[in-house]
């Protein structure tokens, strides 16, 4: 899970470093520490009363300010640990944060090779389906990556998003899908300049409009197939009510000055192992 302790202690290395961020900056204002950790907190209760096992990062260098959105930096496909490779520079060193916990990996590890940018909150993995997405933080090459090393295992599916010169702020791929445990997904079409047919074929389509997506309403958490964490935000409500009338149950909890960054649930969590 994100570390909210340190998050901007030293104000003069912070990086802006989305839409979503000079936005909030410039209406309101970063978050406080205050406020990310407490928001942790609550998050954290809730994933270990749902049985999960939680982990902390330790505290990266100083180039890092910010180790709210873990899902970047890394991810697991089969037995396989992927060190990503970040976009900004200032979270290049994210991942040694989390080195002492990777220590104890017994499976094999791999990581990005320069050059290539790939970041977590794209890569998505359903059965034995990879959605990559291509836009503001991952580049084809980190797609031909993947079909590289898991190619003979996964089908792998570029996605490109929209750009910001569309009108669309498409983070990562997780803004604008994710499939979910009872075979339904979330997902903002108008996000995607490309909708692979996996994606039309696989999953029962629970659509969220623009102004949903924007409030991250996609970017939930799955702790079983039938259970998720949400965000309680009035921009979340109509998804949230829609994700219980398929079949879930559905926590919601604050969740707002990591939102205000980019992220939420997804981005806020690095799962280290996989069913």
């Amino acid at each position: 899970m994100g570390r909210g302790a340190g998050y901007h202690r030293n104000g003069a290395r912070v990086e802006v470093v989305n839409e979503t961020h000079r936005q909030t900056l410039a209406r309101h204002g970063h978050p406080t520490e205050a406020q990310v950790v407490a928001e942790f907190a609550t998050f954290r209760a809730t994933m270990e009363g749902a049985g999960v096992t939680v982990h902390i990062p330790d505290l990266a260098p100083d180039t890092v300010q910010d180790q709210t959105c873990p899902r970047d930096i890394g991810f697991v496909i089969g037995d396989t640990f992927v060190t990503a490779a970040m976009r900004n520079a200032s979270r290049a060193q994210e991942i040694e944060g989390i080195e002492k916990l990777l220590a104890t990996f017994t499976g094999p590890r791999l990581s990005v090779p320069p050059g290539i940018t790939l970041e977590g909150g794209d890569v998505i993995i359903a059965g034995p389906d990879i959605f990559v997405g291509l836009g503001q933080r991952s580049d084809p090459e980190g797609a031909a990556f993947l079909r590289q090393h898991f190619g003979d295992i996964y089908s792998i599916h570029p996605v490109p998003t929209r750009p910001l010169s569309d009108g669309e702020d498409v983070l990562h791929l997780d803004c604008a899908f994710q499939p979910l445990g009872l075979g339904h997904a979330l997902i903002y079409p108008a996000g995607l300049e490309t909708i692979p047919a996996a994606m039309r074929s696989h999953f029962d389509w629970i659509e969220v409009t623009r102004d949903e997506a924007a409030a991250l309403a996609t970017n939930i958490l799955s702790v079983a197939p039938d259970h998720l964490i949400a965000r309680d935000h009035p921009a979340c409500t109509r998804v949230n009510t829609a994700l219980r009338a398929a079949g879930y149950r559905v926590e919601e909890i604050p969740f707002n000055a990591v939102p205000s960054t980019g992220g939420a649930f997804r981005c806020a969590t690095l799962p280290l192992t996989r069913g």
